[in-house]
């Protein structure tokens, strides 16, 4: 799907460029006919700046179509979940993998709103890596209140997996004894009409994998403004289009998949070896059906956050898809965030037609504000917990971080620091770990 997006403006940018080279092949027309390669100096740069001026205009197309499509798509598919008269008469079970790691102040009330759930067939599969962790007095608790609900707990992991989330769950997986295995992280809510939603749309016999797009809840503090604003409209502007062009994107926050595909793709414990799992096994599960994105975005329920502990998580992951996606996230990634595009794209409209590059900036940048505040309206679904002023200011500082954190993670992109261990991660993905302190008692998150 993705080169069908790319070939037209492929075409366009050739028909440019031979238009560009006649009208620049005047000399000795009469000589030899390899004149036209005998270029000096100017004639070079000629070329170089016309192939640069017009990868911005084709840049600047593709993220205007991803934008529009995104907008557009999130009006029509967002919060417009199935129900259970999508499912039928036969309810699939659910095997729902918890994995955990210590203690936060929100963990009891997202781990209830699972206990909470009223499906009629479903499992908790809580995993921790040893039998000391403060969380499993919390599982007790919440089991107490709710002794009908189907609990196991999976302790000490696979200690022969690198990945320290999958080293936890692995043993679950194995373990669990529905189809429908849906994997959600300690910070995530979840409600009825998520899982009917995620369970019926992965009912239909093409589709192999349903996965909810990362948001987060309200919380206080301009940390957390910022947070929403890159999940709920940076993040937002190519997650939704490219999932509507039928892309693979896909993060492992909260997603639900057929487990005996899986299983044909050599299992989870098999995916350990990389740190971003959830990349890896998406692209296998890919492969053996249609992946559809659920209507009701995945509210991260993390409190309060600072801009610099905002800034870690972002570097942390964009380290990551470099050594993934080294062409794409080290050329393309920082080219499509808004101001460096917008300069790049000015200056080529002026090169190509004389228009001024500073009306083209702010034109730019006040409609991409415009755009990502309507997105992020249809993400929240309600009031924002912030005026537009608010807005205004989280989303000037997201942009100029976007830079910030592209640089901090390009000066030392093989190593990156999850919880207490230090990972070196080679290009491809696979991962070793370095170094290791000793264990803290707090959640930390990839």
């Amino acid at each position: 799907m993705a080169s069908k997006c790319v070939v037209p403006f492929c075409w366009i940018l050739l028909f440019c460029f031979s238009s560009f080279s006649t009208s620049h092949y005047t000399r000795d027309v009469t000589g030899s006919p390899f004149t036209m390669w005998d270029l000096d100096t100017k004639d070079t740069l000629s070329y170089v700046t016309f192939v640069v001026a017009s990868a911005a205009l084709l840049i600047y197309a593709m993220m205007s179509t991803f934008i529009v499509t995104t907008v557009i798509a999130g009006k029509m598919f967002l919060h417009r979940p199935s129900g259970r008269a999508e499912l039928g008469d036969v309810v699939p079970g659910v095997s729902i993998i918890k994995p955990l790691m210590g203690v936060d102040p929100l963990l009891e009330y997202n781990l209830e709103s699972h206990f909470k759930l009223t499906y009629p067939k479903f499992e908790l599969l809580f995993c921790f890596h040893d039998d000391q962790d403060l969380a499993i007095p919390v599982v007790y608790k919440l089991h107490e209140q709710y002794p009908h609900v189907d609990v196991k707990l999976f302790i000490g992991g696979n200690r022969t997996i690198v990945n320290p989330m999958v080293q936890n769950m692995a043993p679950a997986y194995d373990g669990a004894q529905y189809e429908y295995v849906w994997i959600s992280s300690s910070r995530v809510e979840a409600s009825d009409e998520i899982i009917y939603d995620l369970a019926s749309k992965l009912q239909k016999s093409n589709v192999s994998l349903v996965h909810q797009i990362p948001f987060t809840t309200d919380s206080p503090g301009f940390g957390s403004f910022v947070e929403k604003v890159y999940f709920g409209a940076a993040m937002t502007r190519f997650y939704v289009s490219f999932n509507v062009l039928g892309l693979c994107c896909v993060t492992g926050m909260s997603y639900m998949f057929k487990k005996p595909l899986l299983d044909q793709a050599n299992g989870l414990a098999w995916y350990g070896r990389y740190l971003a799992e959830d990349f890896f096994l998406t692209r296998a599960l890919h492969e053996r059906g249609h992946m559809v994105m659920s209507a009701i975005p995945a509210k991260q329920n993390v409190g309060q956050v600072t801009v610099c502990g905002f800034v870690g998580r972002m570097v942390r992951w964009v380290r990551l898809r470099l050594n993934m996606m080294p062409a794409v996230t080290g050329i393309l990634e920082p080219l499509s965030d808004c101001f460096p595009l917008g300069v790049w794209t000015g200056w080529s409209l002026y090169y190509f037609f004389s228009i001024n590059p500073v009306l083209f900036f702010c034109g730019h940048v006040v409609s991409w504000l415009i755009l990502d505040y309507i997105q992020l309206k249809t993400m929240q679904n309600g009031p924002l917990p912030f005026s537009k002023l608010q807005y205004v200011l989280a989303w000037i500082v997201r942009e100029l971080t976007g830079t910030y954190v592209y640089i901090l993670a390009v000066i030392n992109p093989h190593y990156i620091k999850w919880g207490r261990r230090t990972y070196r991660v080679k290009t491809g993905g696979l991962a070793d770990i370095v170094k290791e302190t000793e264990p803290k008692k707090s959640l930390q998150h990839l």
